[in-house]
């Protein structure tokens, strides 16, 4: 690696210094050299070659990254700068690339296209969880869309809970990604956080609350510095993380290069179209004298010729249209190539992105089933998600005496399916099924039982199926 010229390396010694063990006579393997104590390098210098550094190497061993310890950066996870560059990123794609924008709400309207319900069997529990859920403080109904958004779009979520103790009220609100600068983990598990640093861009202070040490303790308090807020306090979920990483990714972050180069390349298109539309006239004028184009010239530029103008002139001027040869031809191609790449990145079929026009309606099905078991995944995680949140709410309540302790808590979020004519689907598919089986009892392959037995079967009934209807399995067979 070459040594720059600000670099310390340069102020080395020419000689070779002396080992730790006092033998001069070898110069030593490894020489450290510190600038300010901010940077560390290490300089390999050759046994036989005392006057020059020949090679300058970099050996991260036992050292660590300057700043704070919270926010180094793993194998697994980038620097806070890069995150906090990446979440810039999506949002600006979001805000400004249609693409991008398609990407991120199509995947809302799936996920939560028909709402969200969570349910208890116990009344009073229904009523606690009604009162959680449509506080005007809290409208889950309609908090839980921007909830999925977001958690798409930066790929992580930080809710914050205000609890008041005396009414067992619970109030949530989303905190934005790019004010959480640290997190800190258990030092030997990284799975269970201790506190979030909080520090919103556009505020510059905070009121302090608590004694001296107070952060250093990690309960809640706020400084110049941001405010630590106790993991009790916030639930965390990120997506598109892998193990041992602290936070998550958006669901843009592999395309985002892609939809720069689709966005460059249709600006490419619309300027290189609007300039093989465009033409100037050449208009040559025989034995012309200086004084005579200068007049022509005035005068047609005062007036330049209409589209569709008819031109009368003399034998003495020639007018020609030139056009400039660009050579630009159908590059049809290429726009799908990028729009294949972003599809595919975001895991949606390309017809998912306005282009319909390579794919029948067989085709279409058929392409949309791994994006259809992608929105149930993350209809999944909606689910443990949105659990996690109500059962914080009905434990705040039965601390405070509004909810019997003895109440049956358990409750069961539901989601509307995902394909909307998939009950009709299921219905055309087992009237198939139902042909099938008569016309094998008819010709003898199966009893009539068994054929009952494989009705209820496929009809998804698992009572029938094991008996538990008299009715429905009794029969006899041919």
């Amino acid at each position: 690696m070459p040594i720059p010229a600000s670099s310390p390396a340069q102020f080395l010694p020419t000689t070779p210094e002396p080992r730790p063990d006092g033998n001069p006579s070898e110069p030593i393997d490894r020489v450290p050299v510190s600038n300010a104590g901010l940077a560390h390098v290490w300089v390999r210098a050759r046994d036989t070659v005392p006057t020059r550094v020949l090679e300058v190497a970099e050996d991260d061993t036992a050292w660590r990254r300057a700043g704070s310890p919270l926010q180094a950066e793993t194998p697994r996870e980038p620097s806070p700068s890069i995150t906090r560059q990446l979440l810039l990123d999506a949002y600006e794609a979001y805000c400004t690339n249609p693409l991008a924008y398609a990407v991120i709400e199509q995947g809302t309207n799936f996920v939560l296209g028909g709402g969200v319900r969570a349910t208890a069997a116990d009344a009073r529990v229904q009523r606690a969880i009604d009162r959680f859920w449509h506080d005007p403080e809290n409208r889950l109904d309609l908090r839980v869309y921007a909830i999925q958004t977001e958690l798409s779009l930066f790929g992580e979520q930080f809710l914050r809970a205000f609890t008041d103790p005396a009414t067992g009220r619970v109030v949530i609100r989303q905190l934005d990604p790019l004010a959480i600068e640290a997190i800190e983990t258990d030092p030997d598990d990284i799975e269970r956080p201790r506190r979030y640093l909080y520090r919103p861009p556009n505020e510059r202070s905070f009121h302090t609350s608590g004694g001296a040490g107070s952060e250093a303790r990690g309960d809640g308090a706020s400084t110049l510095d941001g405010e630590w807020i106790p993991a009790a306090e916030v639930d965390h979920f990120a997506i598109n993380r892998v193990s041992n990483a602290r936070r998550g990714r958006s669901d843009l972050a592999p395309i985002l290069p892609w939809l720069i180069r689709y966005k460059e390349w249709l600006l490419d298109r619309v300027r290189i179209n609007r300039s093989k539309g465009a033409f100037l006239y050449d208009v040559t004028v025989t034995g012309g004298r200086r004084d005579d184009l200068e007049r022509l010239r005035r005068e047609y530029e005062a007036y330049p010729p209409e589209p569709g103008s008819i031109l009368f002139h003399n034998e003495v001027e020639s007018w020609r249209a030139v056009q400039p040869n660009i050579g630009a031809d159908d590059v049809r191609d290429d726009g799908r190539a990028l729009r294949l790449m972003i599809a595919t990145g975001a895991g949606v079929p390309e017809h998912y992105l306005s282009e319909g026009g390579n794919a029948n309606r067989a085709t279409a099905s058929e392409m949309g089933l791994p994006a259809i078991k992608r929105f149930q995944r993350r209809q999944e995680y909606l689910r443990g998600l949105l659990t996690r949140v109500v059962r914080r709410a009905l434990d705040a309540q039965v601390a405070a005496g509004r909810l019997s302790a003895r109440a049956d808590r358990r409750f069961t979020v539901t989601f509307d399916e995902l394909v909307a004519d998939s009950r009709g689907v299921r219905v055309a598919w087992l009237s198939q099924a139902t042909d099938a089986l008569a016309t094998a009892t008819d010709r003898g392959w199966v009893s009539g039982t068994e054929a009952r037995r494989l009705w209820w079967r496929l009809a998804g009934d698992a009572d029938a199926v094991d008996g538990g209807d008299g009715a429905r399995t009794d029969g006899g067979g041919r």
